[in-house]
């Protein structure tokens, strides 16, 4: 599917096997790479196929260059690589995306062998030609061509809804197909026409350039997977601890007006005692949710532990309590529990630690003064120095 053996005065299908070489080469370097530290079935897969691929590209360059007789039986076995190449990799895409199920097996090997039967069908004598010499048989396999046309539109089917790339990739099905019916024109219909042996020639470049972003953009997809895993919370989606209070120590050293705001889920333990850990799980994510909603655009929220989640907000006191009472009055509203919250606005020089223990004590006050309430940490500061003067005047 990838290229055709043409005669080594082509120079479209010696510069595409060229070409074909460095670019699948790239790909096997990148898809050993990735094995080495994830060493799923969707790797070795391409791995075999971009190993297949090498080797019939390595053969055509070398029959191009003379550096190796054009023997039929050689011949033969690059034009099966190639079928097999591109089950394999059309598989190792769809696995990329998908674990390799039952049914799947049954399709990947159902014609692997459909492949090899073909091949056979092709060069046996009697089957496919009348001549009974299977050495000039093996040049020309009409019914393996035939198959190798078939099967881009049927990984369209299979595989297109399925994958994360679906317009590149219809387009290298697209590509690939078009590229096996200038075979088939150009060795069958009308060997006589150059134009459709040199665009054949030409169009294994395009299909290995849209094979290399299809791996490409997946490899940054997992990468981008892997780093969102490692600084969010796995149940809530919440930033994780470390990630916010780094964020928040960025902000901080910007000087802008912000905000910190620490909220506990009221009575959460006996609600994980009464009605299970799943339960109980439900109201935390229903929760967090709450919490990212209203501090969109404007902050970032996080898992602080256990059913402590927090924000920062951009922005005045007045902006900061708004956004603290929204999430205390949604919170009632719209789930079975309530939330104790406190808040506290950053001072100048004020570390990201000390914020947090502010907001924290102010959350503390809500908590054992009726529980489902907003507490502000100047306000709380400032009673806390009014009962503070008033004793020591009464003492005094």
């Amino acid at each position: 599917m990838y290229t055709i053996i043409l005669t080594s005065s082509d120079y479209s299908f010696l510069f595409s096997s060229a070409m074909a070489v460095v670019i699948v080469a790239l790909m096997l370097f990148m898809s050993y790479r990735i094995y080495e530290h994830n060493r799923r079935q969707a790797y070795r897969s391409l791995l075999t196929s971009l190993a297949f691929i090498l080797i019939h590209h390595s053969l055509q360059l070398a029959f191009a260059l003379k550096l190796t007789p054009s023997i039929p039986s050689l011949e033969f076995i690059g034009k099966l690589l190639q079928v097999y190449a591109f089950i394999v990799i059309n598989f190792a895409v769809f696995e990329l995306y998908h674990r390799r199920r039952t049914r799947t097996r049954i399709w990947f090997y159902g014609l692997l062998g459909t492949a090899l039967l073909i091949a056979l069908g092709d060069i046996l004598p009697g089957v496919s030609s009348s001549n009974g010499d299977w050495m000039s048989n093996i040049h020309s396999t009409p019914a393996l061509d035939s198959f190798l046309l078939m099967l881009g539109p049927l990984f369209a089917l299979m595989f297109a809804p399925h994958i994360g790339q679906p317009r590149k990739y219809m387009a290298s099905i697209m590509v690939a197909f078009s590229m096996q019916l200038f075979v088939i024109s150009s060795t069958y219909w009308a060997p006589e026409v150059l134009i459709f042996r040199t665009i054949a020639g030409l169009l294994p470049i395009v299909y290995y350039i849209l094979l290399f972003m299809i791996l490409f953009e997946r490899v940054v997809e997992i990468l981008q997977s892997v780093y969102r895993s490692s600084i969010t919370d796995g149940l809530t989606n919440l930033y994780n601890r470390r990630y916010f209070m780094g964020r928040l120590d960025q902000e901080l050293r910007t000087g802008r007006a912000l905000g910190v705001i620490f909220c506990d889920i009221d009575n959460f333990k006996k609600l994980n005692d009464t009605h299970g850990h799943h339960k109980a799980d439900g109201v935390l994510k229903q929760v967090s949710a709450l919490l990212m909603e209203e501090t969109e655009g404007i902050g970032l929220s996080g898992r602080y532990g256990g059913e402590e989640l927090v924000a920062f907000v951009i922005g005045p006191s007045s902006v900061c309590k708004k956004v603290a009472e929204a999430i205390r009055s949604r919170t009632e509203k719209e789930s079975i529990v309530t939330i104790s919250i406190g808040f506290s606005m950053a001072a100048v020089g004020e570390t990201a630690e000390v914020l947090m223990k502010q907001a924290d004590e102010a959350m503390y006050n809500s908590k054992t003064s009726g529980k489902n309430r907003v507490t502000n940490y100047a306000k709380l500061k400032g009673i806390n120095a009014a009962e503070a003067s008033f004793l020591k005047r009464r003492d005094g």
